[in-house]
């Protein structure tokens, strides 16, 4: 057995200014903002977090609105953010976001008219993976976390969430038999990528492995589950809740107690049911959480299914 996941509800990016944040997110990329948490105070122990823990965060979506995933923007205000976002694109844990996108040469034009400069052109990598070739451009948002467009006709979109690990075999048996996501292609490992590395901030030519994991059936948001291999893996998964950049997965389950007790059964340490709040714009009395790491130390959220608050 594995656990019993409904969906995909966010990725956690944390930000030290929201406003700026969310203008980049929702008038340079495209996505919009549906849902803004804005509790009081609260317990800060499902995050790690000593004592009172208070945060400022706007939930933006791709055109399936709030029936599809979201990226969770977030600015902690009680502590303050600490760090910055990994700059190396093979550092261990989530380093960028995927969206696709129809038009890259558009996209290109308006970052660099926006002030946000693409990390290199649009480029094409073949995947190593039959004739299968991506084309894509990195950006970094106002704090310096990477967000990728791969062009893909249709709507902007959230794709997958890049998350690098140390060794692809075993972390990719964790995610199938902990998560129970099930590969969606064939391994992608494309041979020695020269200039095409200078799209992802890396100088020099790239070899890397990755495996493309997902709900089964489910048009969800992916992981890229990515094993470097020249440049090998460096640093580690941010730690703290409150470092700024791509910190966290979050799934939707229906019972966070059936979940720590699966979690139990498969040696998986966790912070148990944790009750948040999530202010008074949010129909919901709170909500069940439950944080758990990957082999590498990559932050996963159990969200349960919420009640909506009663109408009176």
């Amino acid at each position: 057995m594995s656990l019993d996941l409904l969906s995909t509800v966010h990725t956690n990016v944390n930000c030290s200014n929201l406003e700026r944040s969310v203008g980049f997110y929702r008038d340079v990329v495209g996505l919009t903002p549906v849902s803004h948490t804005a509790p009081l105070p609260q317990e800060g122990r499902g995050f790690g977090l000593p004592g009172q823990v208070q945060w400022d965060a706007h939930l933006l979506h791709d055109a399936r609105g709030a029936i599809g995933p979201a990226i969770d923007l977030l600015e902690w205000k009680t502590p303050t953010p600490v760090g910055a976002p990994a700059r190396d694109p093979h550092t261990l844990g989530i380093y960028r976001l995927c969206l696709a996108h129809p038009d890259l040469a558009a996209l290109d034009a308006t970052l660099r008219q926006r002030g946000h400069p693409p990390l290199a052109p649009p480029a094409s990598m073949h995947l190593g993976v039959g004739d299968l070739e991506a084309r894509f451009l990195c950006v970094r948002d106002p704090d310096g976390a990477c967000v990728e467009f791969i062009e893909q006709p249709g709507d902007l979109r959230l794709l997958h969430v890049n998350v690098n690990c140390r060794d692809l075999d075993a972390s990719s048996r964790w995610y199938q038999e902990v998560l129970g996501l099930a590969p969606l292609m064939p391994r992608c490992a494309p041979g020695p990528v020269g200039g095409e590395g200078l799209g992802f901030g890396e100088r020099g030519p790239v070899r890397f492995r990755a495996d493309f994991l997902g709900l089964p059936g489910q048009p969800d948001l992916v992981i890229d589950l990515l094993e470097w291999l020249d440049p090998t893996p460096v640093g580690a998964p941010a730690t703290d809740a409150n470092r700024l950049g791509w910190f966290r997965i979050a799934y939707l389950v229906a019972d966070a107690e059936a979940g720590c007790r699966e979690l139990d059964r498969l040696g998986v340490e966790h912070s148990g049911p944790c009750w948040l709040e999530m202010g008074p714009e949010i129909p919901i009395d709170g909500l069940r959480a439950v944080f758990f790491r990957d082999p590498d130390g990559t932050c996963l959220e159990l969200i349960e299914t919420p009640r909506l608050t009663s109408a009176d």
